[in-house]
């Protein structure tokens, strides 16, 4: 067994892009440690992969450094987002107009929306009028693919501040704070919002802080299975990925509300699917190194971004990233290894003390 030793991770600078905050996603990998990884482990002229690409943070600063990047992941509020985040508009007036366009068909489309068989746990989150035209703008903009703009719109789908749609509720994970903020003290938080505006603002913070992008690089992303994906790529340089890790994390329950407007309902089935056991973990692992080993060269890198928590493997309790070493060990040496320790002001869901740090395992392939 390997006993990694860690080092602490240092220098690393801070990556100022509003693009990357259009909507949260639990357990993302944060912009500033994605852009360091591919500062100094991707290899130029080479694809970036990201097998587990969640919110799209990895291929989105690929992409601001001028890397191809091509990424997949099962679950479609991921790949929604990485879409908006790799596919945005020029700029924010071209969105703005694009936005304006879609206005009168959604204000034609919500006067007659019926929402009886919406669920009722959805419908406590929204004033009646509100949801109707939330409907119609996710009708609109899924149907013409307007990737930036639909994920801007699950970006502001619930909070408590001004700028959000829904009742006052928490923001990463759905959940109600009428207790906190009762109707009858707090009457405007219940008042109907008039999504248009509200997405319109939200573009406008999009487009705060953004640099010029170049449309000519290669960008892909799939809603497929990584451990049955066929790039057409037959050589990827360069893997940059955080793979969900047993059941530490629920992706699927903590986006509902947002994959229910995607339409997907069936959240419980999906998280089973996305937030894999121990045994499918160790699984889909091995699959994973052994179909990344097919596409990469000798010296070619896999950086592998892992909480700091314990698995049993082979009857001996270890940390997982010494596990992960180990059943890579047919095709990838360990070179590297890093601590990053998660602040409190970073995380998603407020209060998670389960994974106080990260481990970044560089993997070289033999």
């Amino acid at each position: 067994m390997n006993n990694l030793i860690y080092k602490d991770l240092c220098n690393i600078e801070k990556s100022v892009n509003s693009i990357n905050m259009l909507s949260p996603y639990v357990g993302k990998m944060r912009p500033e440690l994605a852009k360091y990884l591919v500062k100094n482990y991707a290899k130029e002229d080479g694809y970036i992969y990201d097998p587990f690409l969640g919110s799209g943070t990895v291929l989105f600063e690929g992409w601001c450094q001028r890397y191809n990047v091509v990424g997949t992941d099962l679950n479609y509020y991921a790949y929604v987002l990485s879409m908006g985040k790799l596919y945005p508009y020029p700029d924010e007036n071209t969105a703005q107009q694009v936005l304006q366009k879609y206005k009168s068909k959604v204000e034609r489309k919500a006067l007659q929306y019926n929402i009886s068989d919406t669920p009722t746990w959805v419908k406590d989150f929204f004033h009646e009028e509100t949801l109707k035209e939330i409907y119609s703008w996710v009708y609109y903009l899924k149907k013409n693919k307007e990737w930036f703009i639909l994920s801007c719109l699950l970006g502001i789908l619930h909070h408590q501040r001004p700028g959000f749609l829904s009742y006052p509720s928490s923001h990463g994970a759905p959940y109600l704070r009428s207790s906190m903020f009762p109707k009858e003290d707090f009457p405007k938080m219940y008042e109907y919002k008039n999504v248009y505006e509200k997405l319109s603002s939200k573009i406008h913070r999009s487009y705060k802080n953004v640099q010029v992008f170049d449309f000519t690089i290669n960008r892909e992303v799939f809603n497929k299975d990584s451990t049955k994906i066929k790039l057409h790529q037959q050589h990827i340089p360069t893997i940059i990925t955080s793979p969900p890790y047993m059941k530490s994390l629920t992706y699927a329950r903590d986006n509902r509300l947002r994959l229910w407007f995607l339409g997907v309902g069936d959240w419980i089935s999906l998280d089973k699917k996305i937030s894999p056991n121990k045994m499918v973990f160790t699984e889909m692992m091995t699959k994973c190194f052994n179909s990344w080993g097919r596409i990469q060269n000798q010296g070619d890198k896999c950086v592998i971004v892992i909480g700091d928590i314990d698995i049993s493997y082979k009857s001996v309790k270890m940390p997982l990233s010494d596990m992960l070493v180990n059943i890579s060990r047919k095709n990838y040496n360990c070179i590297e290894a890093y601590q990053d320790p998660i602040p409190e002001s970073k995380k998603v869901v407020k209060g998670n003390n389960s994974i106080k740090r990260e481990i970044i395992v560089v993997l070289e392939r033999k």
